[in-house]
């Protein structure tokens, strides 16, 4: 039988050739005798003409497949398309998938956390460090719906696939609770004050709406101005498949009303513009998240995540309005209202606050409270 265990690895492999052709993998299984029978069926399989490719498809060759049937219609599809990258480079774009075991995935896990990334151009740039999300993110949560389609749909029924089992929670690493940010008034009105122009709308928008980043760049179609109920229409979800309707405030939509004049005018189908001389182009995705942060700057905003904080704060203030879970989950288009339990903190601080303000029942509990007498 020509089954293994490598040096480092608890998995045992498979290697042998049948008509010239190499079958090569892990069995996914930690004794010898599980390991044999893995492979035992392998070659009865391959003898019989039942073992389908798919164990030995290549990488690149799975992932393009993936793009075509599934990445390239998911919500998300310009990052699905840049962390297929990132695996490929990872990986290696020949690797076939029945190498790819939790050994495999792991190494590729701790390379991808030694990297680094420059939010500016040039050597002295400072270098920052790869979070774990974004490590989760660039490897499992782009590595795993790859393998599982092809376990479902591109495997014959009846047939073994090839493919290692693999314990993604073992793999994961730990991510920081998101901490719900809110700004105060002094801050929201500093941040908008230092914005120029248009991009003041579009900052206001997401501290109102709490719109993603991304949502700013919603098409023209998608507003609809009418004086009496102006809206504007969200696709969320990975599919675009969760429609949200925004009511907009009058202000708004009466700024919205010229800048959608000014675009279709242009024959841009989008509302964020800048007008160079007599050109008018659009700005880019880059360009506005320049000019937000450049605000955030020269308002002394600081932490991290200021422009995604901007949800948070919406999702924080219209609970604090309407003491209701569900509002918030209307706003922001969570599918669930537990995604929305995160800004529950807000009602907590305004029941500490009515608790505070409650008779204490001695004089040494208002002396240790701070409470007025």
């Amino acid at each position: 039988m020509s089954v293994y265990k490598p040096k480092q690895s608890r998995i045992w492999q498979y290697d042998f050739v049948v008509a010239g052709r190499r079958y090569v993998g892990s069995t996914g299984v930690l004794n010898r005798r599980a390991a044999e029978e893995f492979e035992r069926r392998m070659r009865q399989e391959v003898a019989t003409g039942k073992l389908g490719a798919i164990g030995q498809l290549p990488l690149d060759e799975a992932a393009g497949r993936y793009w075509e049937e599934k990445g390239r219609h998911r919500g998300d599809a310009v990052d699905v398309e840049r962390r297929i990258e990132v695996l490929l480079s990872l990986l290696g774009p020949q690797t076939r998938l029945s190498a790819i075991d939790q050994a495999v995935v792991a190494d590729a896990i701790e390379r991808r956390r030694t990297e680094t990334f420059r939010k500016a151009k040039g050597d002295k740039a400072r270098a920052y460090p790869v979070s774990n999300s974004t490590v989760n993110r660039d490897i499992i949560e782009t590595l795993r719906p790859i393998l599982k389609r092809a376990r479902t749909h591109w495997s014959p029924q009846g047939t073994l696939h090839g493919l290692p089992e693999i314990d993604w929670r073992d793999l994961r690493l730990s991510e920081p609770r998101a901490q719900s940010r809110v700004y105060s008034q002094a801050e929201k009105a500093a941040w908008l004050a230092a914005c120029d122009g248009d991009v003041r709308l579009a900052l206001d928008m997401m501290l109102t709406y709490g719109l993603r980043y991304g949502e700013l760049f919603f098409a023209l179609d998608a507003l609809n101005l009418d004086v009496s109920d102006p809206t504007l229409t969200l696709q969320k979800g990975r599919k675009r498949d969760v429609i949200l309707h925004l009511p907009l405030r009058r202000d708004h939509a009466r700024a919205l009303t010229e800048l959608v004049a000014k675009a279709r005018g242009a024959g841009i189908d989008q509302v964020w513009c800048v007008e160079v001389g007599e050109t008018v182009t659009p700005l880019t995705y880059g360009m506005l998240e320049h000019r937000i942060s450049k605000a955030a700057n020269a308002a002394k905003i600081s932490g991290g995540r200021r422009i995604h904080g901007a949800r948070h704060h919406a999702g924080s203030m219209i609970l604090k309005k309407t003491k209701n879970l569900k509002a918030v989950q209307g706003l922001l288009g969570h599918a669930r209202v537990s995604s929305s339990e995160r800004y529950a903190h807000v009602l907590t601080e305004e029941l500490r606050a009515a608790l505070d303000d409650d008779e204490p029942l001695d004089p040494q509990s208002a002396e240790d409270t701070g409470d007025r007498k």
